[in-house]
């Protein structure tokens, strides 16, 4: 009897429950159709976009990844309070994982020495916070990197070998849009006045708005993009695919090569350029061994070309003339510090002037720094005479982090970047004998990547890259390579 009475109870419930969802949807279809009723044109349209976005997101969540791989770049200049969209977009991005991991009941990810170095990073990043003076900036700069291991954990578990090749291609554009949009700067004249180059093109800039990140950012896709015109190629030759797909793929990834090469021209900075050189070196060199002969030539000729700049400046056009003269400079070559300052000298005179400043950071605290992010709050006490404005940065990466984060930091931080080109070169070679194409496809990432590392770490040697979401962009890229013993799904 007892039994009957809470079996009668418990259907009671079932139904009344039912009968509050359905009054509940109900009443929410109507107040969305009232809303709908008043509200703007415009704010309507975006309502049902922001809504289709949605489902589409909760059907796929891994499309999160391509919409921040192709707006990286403008997303990271948007700034909503204290985020910036691509902050916003990571977060979104680690929320899909966290749902769909939920409905599936299991939260996968994926573990590699790069991701737990990186995590290390961070780690000390925030011990230096507490010798910072300005907290916020401390904390601001631990955020971006905290972003890296993140990435790396959770990317990987969401992305099968074809959405990753879909989100390389959206990295590649990525590129080829800012690279686009600095050529329409460089032709049409856009940009600062103290830009202008040859009495009638401006320097290059994006929406980075400062050439040298600029063109950084540029050599970071370009070796990533020739690996891949070099697997669409061997594609198309070995008809691997229908002849027309493979066209496809090769026409896009040759011409995204050809814009971002003309882009990274145009940003007429100094250190992309020397950067970009070595990293496409390098894939060359990886790729075969003929051609690694003939690039072992051409970059000694390249460095006869520049020698010839640097030291008869008759023989080359005087605007390369003038980009090469001053290079000698940065690797000590002159005592730059006491001569007189010049327009001709002046960027690099003020670059010299930022690394002392930076080790006298170090100087106040050798183990930690000064916390990071701090580099121009304390700038004004170390600074050399005459050069009042600090920049941001100590225009050298290396300097930089053992400034802000001590040797502590620069050991950490020269760890990440070792064990990241030998983690790739390994991925690499585990799918070397093999003869699947999405193992062909990986390898050319993995050579492409480590065409990054090695530009990005050369031109850091004047600039610090790390700003405007390329954090991100390293990240996404890494992720792709990421394989479990067994591989990725198809």
């Amino acid at each position: 009897m007892i039994g009957r009475v809470f079996a009668s109870a418990n259907a009671t419930t079932q139904v009344g429950w039912v009968c509050i969802r359905q009054i509940a949807v109900w009443l929410g279809g109507a107040i969305l159709v009232g809303m709908l009723a008043f509200l703007p044109l415009t704010w309507l349209v975006w309502l049902v976009g922001a809504v289709a976005a949605v489902l589409c997101l909760m059907r796929w969540p891994w499309l999160i990844w391509l919409i921040l791989a192709a707006l990286l770049p403008f997303a990271s200049a948007q700034r909503i309070g204290l985020a910036t969209v691509t902050d916003l977009l990571v977060a979104a991005g680690v929320a899909l994982w966290f749902v769909d991991g939920a409905r599936r009941q299991t939260l996968l990810l994926h573990w590699s020495p790069v991701a737990m170095l990186a995590m290390l990073y961070a780690v000390l990043l925030l011990v230096s916070t507490f010798f910072a003076i300005d907290l916020g900036e401390g904390v601001r700069e631990v955020i971006k990197w905290i972003q890296l291991p993140v990435l790396l954990l959770v990317v990987p578990a969401m992305l099968t070998i074809r959405n990753r090749q879909w989100v390389a291609a959206a990295l590649i554009v990525a590129a080829v849009a800012q690279s686009a949009l600095g050529l329409y700067q460089f032709i049409g004249g856009i940009g600062a006045e103290h830009f202008v180059i040859m009495g009638r093109f401006m320097r290059a800039s994006g929406s980075f708005e400062q050439p040298n990140p600029f063109g950084g950012f540029l050599g970071l896709a370009l070796p990533v993009a020739l690996s891949l015109t070099w697997w669409a190629g061997d594609r198309l030759v070995r008809g691997a695919a229908s002849r027309l797909i493979a066209a496809l793929w090769f026409g896009f990834y040759a011409g995204a090569t050809a814009v971002i090469a003309g882009g990274l021209l145009a940003s007429w900075s100094r250190g992309a350029w020397l950067g970009a050189a070595t990293a496409v070196l390098i894939v060359l060199v990886i790729r075969s061994r003929r051609v690694a002969i003939w690039s072992v030539v051409a970059g000694l000729l390249l460095s006869i070309v520049v020698l010839l700049g640097v030291f008869t400046p008759d023989v080359l056009p005087q605007p390369i003339v003038e980009r090469m003269q001053d290079v000698p400079a940065y690797f000590g070559l002159t005592d730059v510090l006491a001569q007189p300052v010049t327009d001709e000298n002046f960027s690099v005179v003020e670059r010299v002037a930022h690394w002392v400043a930076a080790q006298r950071m170090w100087a106040q605290s050798p183990w930690f720094g000064i916390g990071p992010g701090n580099y121009a709050v304390v700038y004004p006490t170390v600074r050399l005479p005459q050069w009042e404005e600090a920049l941001g940065h100590a225009h050298n990466i290396y300097l930089n982090v053992l400034g802000e984060s001590g040797l502590a930091g620069l050991m950490a931080y020269t760890l990440l970047w070792t064990t990241t080109v030998l983690w790739v070169w390994w991925q690499a070679r585990a799918r070397r004998r093999e003869r699947a194409d999405s193992s062909r496809w990986l390898i050319a990432v993995a050579t492409g990547i480590i065409g990054l590392v090695v530009h990005l770490s050369t031109h850091n040697l004047v600039d610090n890259l790390f700003v405007r979401g390329i954090v991100v962009y390293i990240g996404l890229w890494l992720a792709l390579v990421h394989m479990d013993q067994d591989g990725v799904k198809n």
